[in-house]
């Protein structure tokens, strides 16, 4: 058996940094950053369509202005453990169906997953006991996991498959589904993993967005709808699977479509509600107390991308130095020979 990973991946007492020099400072005014904006995807597309996902459009439904703050204006949010823990678990299960075995790969190997891909950014204000507290859990859910799927495990359709899903000429939504799986009667089915704490009853998961999307998305990949879309709530242990029937897919474009139009329109009221005490923007919204030093995370931020904009160029324009350079040596061999006799190096 592989020995299980005894620390937390990246809590060892001391961690050793090492600094950068400091690069010349460079005028940002002097780069070419027109392509700059083609590394994310905008949120109206080149053929006009809103990109959108699950996450995006339920953040809209729930407040315009949060969605406005995080996808217009593009302010940092703060990491938070729940969904560095969240993601680590993800990660690790699809390592776990991920390897091509037609036998479940062992639960030692699945702890080696969670410890390969785990996520740090959400755990990093929090003490090294709180740290390593996390970890000690995602193991245990990990464990109750494999004792659970291990018996019935079967190959995959996909893991994290992704769609781009048109909605006429209105919207694309972008996103994952974590598995689709096949039956033996060949049928898909479409599986989402959750890590809260408590699971859903079946009615709620029948009206689920996110399982509506996923149903679309899986047609559009597979050429048809699948059997069922279901929860599985990895912590509570409990797997919730609706028939398709059941789930109300023209809800579903129409909530979509909605969304498109509201963002078009430049909708971006805000929406108390029960999450605001957890929003990462509450200090700037005008629906509390608006406070301009709530803009401090931002300005930092794009203090701290400023400066290795410079960095990053100074050591672009030393690369390209050399290249150039280089070129001219290779292009002329005499040019960097040194001077002498011309005698061989044995001599």
């Amino acid at each position: 058996m592989t020995a299980e990973p005894t620390h937390a991946p990246g809590l060892s007492g001391t961690d050793a940094s090492s600094s950068t020099a400091e690069q010349p400072d460079v005028e940002l005014d002097d780069l070419d950053v027109d392509g700059l904006a083609a590394q994310t995807p905008p949120l109206i597309d080149a053929d006009g369509r809103v990109r959108l996902s699950f996450s995006r459009i339920d953040m809209f439904q729930n407040c315009p202005r949060k969605f406005r703050y995080a996808y217009v204006d593009r302010l940092p949010t703060r990491p938070a453990p729940a969904l560095s823990f969240g993601s680590s678990v993800h990660a690790a299960l699809e390592a776990f169906y991920d390897q091509k075995l037609p036998e479940p790969p062992s639960e030692d190997a699945l702890l080696t997953f969670l410890y390969d891909h785990w996520e740090h950014a959400g755990f990093a204000d929090l003490e090294r006991d709180e740290q390593v507290a996390y970890y000690r859990h995602a193991q245990d859910v990990l464990r109750r996991y494999h004792r659970r799927a291990a018996p019935t495990y079967r190959l995959p359709v996909a893991t994290e498959a992704w769609f781009e899903l048109p909605i006429d000429d209105e919207a694309i939504v972008v996103g994952s589904i974590d598995r689709v799986d096949r039956d033996d009667d060949g049928n898909l089915h479409v599986i989402d993993y959750k890590t809260n704490r408590r699971a859903q009853p079946r009615q709620r998961v029948a009206k689920s967005l996110q399982l509506a999307i996923y149903a679309r998305a899986c047609e559009h990949l597979y050429g048809r709808l699948p059997a069922s879309v279901g929860l599985v709530f990895v912590v509570a242990g409990v797997d919730v699977a609706v028939d398709i029937e059941e789930i109300d897919l023209a809800h579903a474009d129409a909530v979509i479509r909605e969304t498109a139009a509201s963002i078009r329109a430049g909708i971006d009221h805000p929406t108390p509600n029960r999450l605001c005490d957890w929003c990462d923007f509450r200090d700037l919204c005008p629906a509390w107390s608006s406070d301009v030093d709530a803009l401090g995370p931002a300005v930092e931020r794009a203090s701290a991308l400023r400066r290795q904009l410079r960095r990053d160029a100074a050591e672009l324009r030393a690369v390209e130095s050399a290249i150039e350079r280089l070129q001219v040596e290779l292009a002329e061999p005499d040019a960097g020979a040194p001077v002498g006799d011309g005698g061989s190096v044995a001599d």
